[in-house]
Order: C-alpha cells, then structure tokens, then sequence
C-alpha cells in the first residue's frame, strides 16, 4: 500500500514541476514578445512613450515575504503526508503506552463510587 501512496505523491510532484516548467517557459515567451512589441511602438512626432514602472524588484505582491513562507509550509506538509504514508497511525501514543495503569483505574472507580446519590456527575 506505501508504493501506491509514494507513486501518487511521486506523480504529483513531477506534475507540479511541469506545470512550473509551462508556466515560466510561457511567462518568459510573453516577456519577449512584449519587448519586442514595445519597440514597434512610438508616440507620434517621436516623442518618447511613458513607461509605467511597476515598483520595487523586491514585491512580492500583497502577502510580502509570501514566497519565502508558501514554498516552506508545503515541504512541511509533504512531510507531514510521507511520514503518516509510512507509520500510520502508529506513532505517538504516549507516555502509557497502549493502556491506561491499573492504579488509575482504581481511582477513578473509587471516585465515582464515593458521591451521594443526590449529587450529579459531571
């Protein structure tokens, strides 16, 4: 059952790579032809044509620092999915282990035998 889960995560990123290789193929195609589009155009007379600056190399658009933090909370769940991929639910039972110790029980049965019939439990 593991190999299945590692080939759909496996099949999973080499998608999302490719769909990342497209994208900045197509983003850089468009910047060329832009560039080249641009300087077909000029103002009549040959005046110069205002070029509209878009701000600060360092924007990452509206969440700041985004792509630092976006690419770092999905390592962490991926490694989150691969490592429930190959224990399973059978990590972290703590400190008792696999049952509750007898001297609870005990107690705790004590505690419930000891309130008065007018009393409720809570």
């Amino acid at each position: 059952m593991p190999r299945r889960i590692y080939a759909v995560v496996g099949l999973a990123l080499l998608a999302l790579l490719a769909a990342a290789v497209v994208g900045t193929y197509a983003y850089r195609l468009g910047l060329a032809e832009g560039v080249a589009e641009a300087g077909r155009l000029a103002a009549p007379g040959g005046a110069a044509v205002p070029y509209v600056y878009p701000g600060p190399f360092w924007y990452h658009g509206p969440f700041g620092f985004g792509g630092f933090v976006f690419p770092l909370l999905f390592l962490f769940l991926l490694f989150g999915v691969l490592r429930r991929a190959s224990w399973g639910r059978g990590y972290g039972h703590g400190a008792c282990g696999s049952g509750i110790p007898s001297r609870f029980e005990e107690w705790h049965r004590r505690a419930h035998e000891s309130t008065t019939a007018g009393e409720t439990k809570a």
